[in-house]
């Protein structure tokens, strides 16, 4: 039996890399694929619908309109205008002073004047009382009335229909002021706004002794004794010479005491000369 030369009937290398690969790829598709699911058609008026509901902006709550205050009532009311007209608004969060006879009342209602009257203020209502809106009002230029009166010391906190996130607010300006005795918290009305004010007499300064001061030791000079004044000439007359040679006193002169022109007989100015 003749035998020729053997074929090889195994697959060419590459046709095996090819199916090696595409058995990898199925498997991996086995596992992680997943089928797609056909899209259902939407109606369409639910199409239109979304259409409509994407197209409309959606609308952000309008911002408080500023109102321009016209009057000062006192420091916790005043009334404004604005594009509602006018009103009587109630501020949130104060107590003040009564303005008849309330301690501290002229300077709260005169410093309330300054800050406010004629300015623009955001009135932002919590509610409407017989035409009066309890409201919290906010300066135009920025900050809270509230808490502007309540640091400087011209309001008491009042906690009516103040929510707790303001009030706490609210109550830290009030303990500032009352910690540095500022405006009402000071004298004399020390927190007490429902009376008038009560004069406070000042502290009494200590009186000091009167000084003594001592004179100065002077030793006073004492005056010398006067001079004894010589007792005055007596008047002595002579009857004649003899006396006056008897008395010692011969011969006089004229001016001593006993001279006299009867005993100078030749009118030298010589008395009773010696004999010659």
């Amino acid at each position: 039996m003749h035998t020729g030369p053997s074929r090889d009937k195994r697959m060419p290398r590459w046709m095996m890399i090819v199916l090696a690969a595409f058995s990898v790829l199925f498997v991996l598709g086995a596992v992680f694929g997943k089928t797609p699911q056909p899209q259902q058609e939407q109606p369409v008026a639910a199409k239109s619908a979304d259409r409509s509901t994407s197209s409309t902006p959606t609308s952000s709550p309008a911002a408080p309109s500023a109102d321009r205050v016209t009057e000062v009532v006192d420091a916790g009311t005043i009334k404004v205008t604005g594009p509602g007209g006018e009103k009587v608004v109630r501020i949130l969060g104060l107590t003040t002073p009564p303005t008849t006879n309330g301690c501290f009342a002229t300077e709260t209602v005169s410093w309330a004047k300054n800050t406010l009257d004629g300015q623009e203020v955001v009135i932002r209502s919590v509610s409407d009382e017989a035409g009066v809106a309890l409201a919290s009002v906010g300066l135009v230029n920025g900050g809270d009335y509230a808490t502007t009166a309540l640091k400087a010391g011209y309001a008491k906190f009042a906690s009516r229909a103040v929510e707790k996130s303001v009030g706490t607010a609210l109550q830290a300006a009030e303990d500032t002021a009352r910690a540095a005795g500022n405006g009402l918290w000071g004298p004399p009305c020390f927190g007490k706004i429902d009376t008038p004010p009560t004069s406070v007499a000042p502290p009494q300064q200590p009186v000091a002794p009167p000084v003594t001061r001592a004179e100065p030791t002077t030793k006073k000079s004492t005056p010398p004794p006067a001079a004894a004044e010589p007792d005055p000439p007596k008047t002595v007359s002579y009857a004649n010479c003899d006396a006056v040679r008897a008395a010692g006193a011969a011969p006089l002169y004229a001016g001593q005491p006993g001279y006299s022109r009867k005993l100078d007989r030749d009118g030298d100015g010589v008395a009773c000369e010696p004999k010659r």
